[in-house]
């Protein structure tokens, strides 16, 4: 065994936070090693697999470890110590804060609390392991383990086992999230069959395909970069922000760089988006040694220039793919708030109502009887104890669906939620208020909303400055409209 000093420094911690923004984030840094180790080895069947392994071997009990398996190049016990008195250096660590992560191992400890790190370069040669613990990481600690019998093997390549996971992290490497994770990030590299990627949880293994790019194609092109260089890209505009949206960047032979955006040029909008996936590549870019950096040269200068270029266009279109998207989903959910106001005035005048809650509690417990309703044979009566009807004066006119539209507010109004236009006899919803802004996420919160400021244009116009009797009956239509509002 073999102790090894890194020059981690004791802000490393603080270091990594800044660099890696979710656990799958760091989790890829050791699938982009196996990846660029397959690359290395220059072989037709590259295989990546990454093992999930619970506590008893079950599912359903706490994630334990996760090993990310690669047949690639392999590490000599040489060239682990050479990796060990690299990876904290304080350079690296200053690039990575800028955006250019190259952190490589460092990854470890935002998921687990020890990486044990078998690796051969020659089949049947016994392997080295290489030890990092979170524990030693601020004092610089690590071992070289020659023969490690708990991590043994003689088959080229290497094992990155991710021991001890952070329980408060666990949660979101379920096998699920991490195969349509990676199958997005790899995605390229599988559609070109560069090497094979399976999931495993102890019970099954599944392959992981590349995912398809999500919403609309606005551009799929080649960019004339000068002296016959061209820069394809292809890009794809969602209908709503999505956190896992990002360009992917890609270099000679289909190899993966880094995200567009870990470059400082293109922490900016429209780049930065979250509306907006896809990828961009150009053979002509050189990586650093860090992986995910780029030569800053004259070839990426002139990159840079053409990209900057198109940045109008691209927001452009994120504007119109958005707006045209959002248009079609408000039709419809205004379609579907009038309907709900047709029927909720329909049994209003009815006077069922009041039924409607017996009824949708009997059906949701297989009808067994409950408080407020009395069973006989299939017949369902309200309880007399549940309260006497208010009186209400009647609705002079009842607003319908086409009496409503979703308008940006004047400069007047901008703080407002809604408000009625007596010439056009139409209820005006704010739709850059900050409410509906959060109401819009989810169709059945956009239709509470909506029916909820139909309700209140609608007892002003009833009731005018009585605020007070406004509110106290807005509680009671809303009160009333719930089972329809389920």
């Amino acid at each position: 065994m073999a102790q090894v000093t890194l020059h981690t420094g004791p802000g490393v911690f603080a270091v990594l936070a800044n660099v890696c923004r979710s656990p799958q984030e760091a989790l890829k840094q050791f699938v982009e090693n196996a990846a660029d180790a397959i690359e290395l080895a220059k072989i037709e069947d590259g295989q990546i697999i990454v093992q999930l392994q619970y506590a008893d071997g079950l599912t359903a009990n706490p994630l334990k470890q996760i090993a990310v398996i690669d047949n690639g190049v392999g590490i000599t016990r040489d060239k682990m110590r050479q990796v060990l008195n690299s990876i904290g250096d304080s350079d690296k660590i200053n690039v990575a804060l800028r955006g250019e992560q190259g952190i490589g191992l460092l990854a470890f400890p935002l998921i687990a609390q020890e990486l044990h790190m078998a690796s051969t370069d020659k089949e049947g040669k016994p392997s080295s392991c290489l030890v990092l613990k979170r524990s030693g990481l601020k004092t610089g600690r690590a071992e070289i383990v020659e023969h490690c019998k708990a991590h043994e093997r003689t088959k080229r390549g290497t094992v990155a086992y991710l021991e001890g996971i952070l329980p408060e992290i666990a949660s979101q490497l379920t096998k699920a999230r991490i195969k349509d994770y990676l199958g997005q990030q790899f995605a390229n590299d599988l559609r070109a069959n560069m090497y094979t990627m399976y999931i495993s949880d102890g019970q099954d293994m599944e392959e992981i395909h590349s995912q398809r790019y999500r919403g609309v194609k606005v551009i799929s092109t080649n960019l004339s970069l000068g002296k016959g260089a061209n820069a394809l890209i292809e890009l794809y505009v969602l209908p709503w922000e999505m956190p896992d949206a990002n360009i992917g960047l890609y270099g000679r032979g289909g190899t993966r760089i880094c995200l567009l955006t870990d470059l400082a040029d293109f922490k900016s909008l429209p780049w930065t988006d979250m509306r907006l996936e896809g990828y961009v590549r150009y053979d002509k870019l050189k990586r650093t040694a860090d992986k995910t950096a780029v030569v800053q040269d004259e070839v990426y200068n002139t990159f840079v220039a053409e990209l900057r270029k198109l940045e109008p266009k691209i927001q452009k279109l994120i504007l119109d793919v958005s707006t045209e998207t959002l248009e079609r989903r408000f039709s419809i959910i205004m379609n579907r708030a009038g309907r709900l106001i047709d029927k909720f005035l329909r049994y209003r005048e009815k006077g069922i109502l009041e039924e409607l809650p017996l009824l949708a509690a009997q059906a949701d417990r297989g009808g067994q009887t409950v408080q407020g309703t009395a069973k006989s044979g299939d017949a369902l009566k309200p309880n007399p104890s549940a309260g006497i009807k208010p009186e209400r004066p009647s609705f002079r006119s009842a607003s319908r669906a086409p009496f409503i539209r979703l308008t940006a507010a004047p400069k007047d109004k901008s703080y407002y939620r809604s408000w009625y236009d007596p010439k056009q006899q139409v209820i005006c919803i704010n739709r850059e208020h900050q409410e509906f802004l959060l109401s819009q996420r989810e169709d059945r919160r956009c239709l509470r909303y909506l029916f909820t400021i139909w309700a209140k244009e609608s007892l002003l116009q009833e009731y005018g400055p009585m605020a007070e009797k406004v509110a106290d009956e807005m509680v009671g239509v809303l009160a009333e409209a719930e089972p329809l509002l389920w």
